[in-house]
């Protein structure tokens, strides 16, 4: 796993963290609504990489839980998988 996913989960790890720890407040409620922007977002990128995905081989549920969880970073390892092919 590349450095940047491990950040983006620790990232994720610390919002999740604030709106459990700390509801009510507003920190908690900006990290809810970062959660739900990121969400919205990666949604959108499994869309736009759907056919990259397929292209990738592999398992196609596989790259797109990681393309929804890690958006942008996991496309090159989809292009290199998909080269490979």
């Amino acid at each position: 796993m590349s450095v940047g996913k491990i950040v983006l989960l620790a990232i994720y790890a610390v919002l999740v963290a604030l709106v459990i720890a700390l509801p009510g407040t507003t920190a908690a409620s900006v990290a809810y609504w970062i959660i739900i922007t990121l969400v919205v977002v990666h949604l959108l990128e499994v869309i736009a990489f759907f056919r990259l995905a397929q292209r990738a081989g592999g398992s196609l549920p596989v790259h797109l839980l990681q393309v929804f969880f890690f958006g942008i970073l996991h496309k090159p390892e989809m292009e290199a998988a998909a080269a490979r092919q």
